[in-house]
């Protein structure tokens, strides 16, 4: 799943969540879910063949994302269809896809693995982009544990 669309370069990290899998998958695959996390801005439908409008207001950005795939309780991905993220960088993620898969390690915990195929350190937003990843699987993974999450703008 991840290894076919992952390449060495690109973005991906890989964290234990002490919470079952199936409130992980919902925490990327539900409006509500993705705004515990990521931003509090979401719109848009999370079902295959939907679009996701991710809106980071405060700093005048937007991603849009086509879902490819939403399967329970283990994979979500995401293509980038639109983007405004600053004049050096714009649709810079357009053509790139965002993988998620959840793997259970029992009742109560999961590994959850976010890769960013075409998020590579030939992009001149890469360094900010991968920080800010850094920085959301970790409010995905608090979300999921105690329903307190650090989306953008909280």
């Amino acid at each position: 799943m991840l290894g076919d669309v992952i390449s060495e370069g690109d973005y991906a990290k890989c964290v234990t969540v002490r919470a079952p899998r199936e409130r992980v998958f919902d925490a990327v695959a539900t409006l509500d879910g993705l705004r515990g996390w990521w931003t509090s801005d979401v719109t848009g439908s999370p079902h295959p063949g939907g679009e996701l409008r991710f809106g980071f207001d405060a700093v005048d950005e937007w991603i849009a994302m086509r879902v490819d795939r939403a399967e329970r309780p283990g994979a979500v991905e995401w293509t980038c269809v639109g983007q405004r993220h600053g004049p050096e960088h714009d649709a810079e993620w357009v053509g790139t896809r965002v993988i998620f898969t959840v793997v259970g390690r029992g009742p109560d915990a999961c590994e959850l693995t976010l890769g960013h195929a075409g998020l590579t350190p030939k992009l001149v937003c890469y360094e900010q982009c991968a920080n800010g990843w850094d920085h959301f699987i970790e409010s995905l993974a608090a979300y999921a544990e105690r329903g307190e999450g650090s989306p953008f703008g909280s």
